[in-house]
């Protein structure tokens, strides 16, 4: 099906919006760990319209055409706009059409387009540019404190210094607008630090701090000509004494992999991400929504399991079971935890860790989202750990499981000492080598 191009004339005020999602891990020290949970960022264009009644039809027409936001269509971000001529394949992200309606047919109305902007990162140089001398500034302490208020109402910080909070205010052209934003994408919104100067002519203090965004959402109103007024919010961090480890402790991230082994065509998914696909022992796992229980394993012999629910928008799951049956039932799962290299996106050798993994069960599907229990192999059996015979081949019942830990592109295993020396795997090697095979016992 040939994806349609959104063309229509918009009016030359309206905003764009660049977001990321970055969680972060503070310490009671002030510190911070941070990653990004998204890749890519996702642009938010809110475009407006003012429209005699063949325009609006035409409009009405387009979003009818692509069932409000179902089916995606191109659009190029404007130059004469103050955009950066870049096309994008988008969606409309609302599922309702809402007019104001004048006399003789006129409408106003306004539409979002959402896309996710795979563009390559590149340097933005440092932050220096000349923003408003009005701000808002602001110095913060983390005070823990008794949560009943009493005579004592004891107090503590583990900061040794505060942290400072600017919001500053910009009005710039096109070009300085456009170098900004790359700015902010460089830094993936509040994710990678940077040293500004709070300059003395602005009311500062002359001094360079460490900061960060204090948001991972840009949002600018656009203006006649691709001008813009808008406003950012910067925190101070607390760096490490190390700069080369300030700047490799974010730059591993992790991300988790869920594979389902079915005949016919497994399931491979890539939780939550913006990025579209990531190769993995020559699999391909998807960028799709992914979230799972908490991982434990219990000390008893009930059965341990880890809740799993997955995307069943597009009855992807539904239609694997209408197709082949409930192949999904008693097909063995396993969550992996790997990690890229935040500024090449591949993955990290020998990193990867198995959280969980067993036999699929409880499947439940609605028309939002698919359940599924994945339960441990030795759930339900009278020992929590299996019986453990003295010999040399190795006891692990699955090559390439969690137990094993291989990962290499070898098929087989005869369960030798010698061959897990080969593959270079002795470290999770299940058996006694030093154990004879047969003893002859003369009388």
């Amino acid at each position: 099906m040939d994806i349609p191009v959104f063309n229509i004339p918009y009016r030359d005020c309206y905003s764009s919006e660049i977001e990321f999602k970055t969680q972060i891990n503070e310490k009671n020290t002030g510190k911070e760990q941070r990653y990004p949970v998204w890749t890519y960022p996702k642009r938010i264009f809110t475009l407006k319209f003012d429209k005699n009644f063949n325009g609006r039809e035409q409009l009405e027409n387009f979003y009818i055409s692509v069932c409000g936001g179902v089916q995606q269509f191109y659009f190029t971000w404007d130059l004469e706009k103050g955009g950066n001529g870049k096309t994008y394949l988008c969606s409309f992200d609302n599922d309702s059409f809402k007019q104001n309606l004048y006399e003789y047919g006129f409408s106003e109305c306004e539409l979002k387009f959402i896309t996710i902007d795979d563009s390559p990162f590149t340097d933005a140089g440092n932050f220096n540019f000349w923003h408003c001398a009005e701000c808002d500034y602001s110095i913060e302490f983390k005070i823990i404190t008794d949560k009943i208020f009493s005579a004592r109402n004891n107090k503590k910080t583990y900061w040794k210094a505060p942290k400072r909070k600017w919001t500053l205010h910009f009005d710039k052209n096109p070009d300085i607008r456009k170098q900004l934003e790359n700015f902010f994408i460089a830094k993936r919104g509040k994710f990678r630090a940077f040293q500004w100067t709070w300059d003395k002519n602005k009311g500062g203090d002359g001094k360079t701090y460490n900061v960060r965004f204090d948001s991972d959402i840009l949002d600018l109103d656009i203006f006649e000509y691709g001008f813009s007024k808008f406003s950012i919010d910067i925190k101070e961090v607390f760096p490490t004494q190390n700069v080369l480890l300030e700047e490799e402790k974010d730059e591993i991230i992790p991300r988790k992999l869920l594979k389902i082994e079915l005949e016919g065509g497994s399931i491979y998914i890539l939780d939550n991400e913006t990025l579209e696909k990531l190769d993995y022992n020559g699999e391909v796992f998807l960028g799709a929504p992914l979230n799972h229980g908490e991982i434990k394993n219990d000390d008893n012999s009930a059965v341990n399991k880890l809740e799993i629910q997955l995307s069943n928008v597009d009855l992807a799951i539904s239609s694997i079971i209408a197709n082949r049956g409930d192949v999904i039932t008693n097909a063995f799962a396993v969550l992996t935890l790997v990690f890229l290299n935040v500024n090449t996106n591949e993955l990290i050798a020998g990193k990867q860790k198995i959280l969980y993994s067993g036999k699929c069960n409880n499947v439940s599907l609605d028309y939002e989202k698919a359940s599924v229990d994945i339960e441990s192999e030795l759930g339900g059996y009278d020992k929590v750990a299996p019986v453990i015979k003295y010999r040399p081949t190795c006891q692990v019942r699955r090559f390439k499981d969690y137990r094993c830990g291989y990962t290499g592109n070898e098929t087989s295993c005869d369960r030798s000492f010698e061959k897990c020396k080969q593959l270079g795997n002795t470290l999770n090697f299940r058996g006694f080598p030093s154990c004879v095979l047969e003893t002859v016992i003369k009388a």
